[in-house]
């Protein structure tokens, strides 16, 4: 359980943890072996795509719960703002479209979800439908402290790799983002009401187990040599779901 004595120690405590799992999948050095073939970093973009896709979503599909309290969708709205690029910048989207571009793929018709990232996706959607309002949000701005040392992880990862200087330029915008400061007087005032810790501690625990089983399917799908970690048909993602993602949902409350 992390204690939110203050938000800078909040801060500190997710990105040590985050940190701490990075550093026990060793997922640095196995993301630079990886692309240092033009293949290996294809196969990268292709997949991490996906991760990160979906993210517009959750906030739309979390905003739309919150109502008419402008106090609870006011973060929400600023983040989605800050994926358009801000008030004069380059969208994200776009930034990751320039990344694919250096990467080797000039379109994203054809990319294909991995497995991976389909239960990763289809939990976070889960969480933000079905969680506590209150929970959910939390989970949102916790999962955005994140950029700080996923992305500096990854920019260092992906400028070893050769990649051409516009293609950086998504991960270095990520990677000196402060999002989670958008979501600050929500937490803060959280932290102060009854049962506030034991459920910005409940957000933790999820935003936790699905980043840990994202970078395990990740560094498991670069490794694999055939289709098994791909798309699912229709018809096996909803049995998948009924199977594992529920329960993974179910697990996220337990402290």
């Amino acid at each position: 359980m992390i204690k939110t004595k203050s938000l800078s120690d909040l801060v500190e405590s997710v990105i040590a943890k985050e940190e701490y799992i990075l550093s026990e999948l060793a997922v640095e050095s196995h993301l630079c072996n990886t692309m240092t073939s033009a293949e290996g970093l294809k196969r990268f973009a292709e997949a991490f795509y996906f991760v990160r896709a979906n993210f517009c979503r959750l906030n739309f599909i979390l905003g739309e719960r919150c109502g008419l309290n402008e106090f609870l969708w006011g973060g929400l709205a600023k983040n989605l703002i800050e994926e358009l690029g801000g008030r004069k910048g380059i969208s994200h989207n776009q930034l990751y479209r320039d990344f694919l571009v250096c990467a080797g793929i000039n379109s994203e018709e054809f990319l294909r979800e991995p497995l991976f990232a389909y239960q990763f996706n289809a939990s976070w959607e889960k969480f933000c439908r079905d969680a506590p309002v209150l929970e959910a949000l939390a989970a949102i701005a916790v999962y955005e402290i994140f950029d700080k040392p996923d992305y500096a992880l990854l920019l260092r990862v992906v400028q070893k790799a050769g990649v051409a200087k516009r293609g950086l330029r998504f991960f270095k915008v990520h990677s000196d983002a402060e999002h989670f400061e958008m979501f600050e007087d929500v937490i803060s005032w959280l932290s102060k009401q009854e049962a506030g810790e034991e459920i910005i501690n409940h957000a933790i625990n999820f935003v936790f187990q699905t980043q840990r089983m994202m970078w395990t399917g990740l560094l498991n799908s670069l490794d694999a040599t055939s289709d098994q970690f791909w798309a699912l048909d229709e018809h096996h993602r909803f049995v998948l779901e009924d199977q594992n993602l529920s329960h993974s949902f179910s697990g996220a409350s337990q402290t």
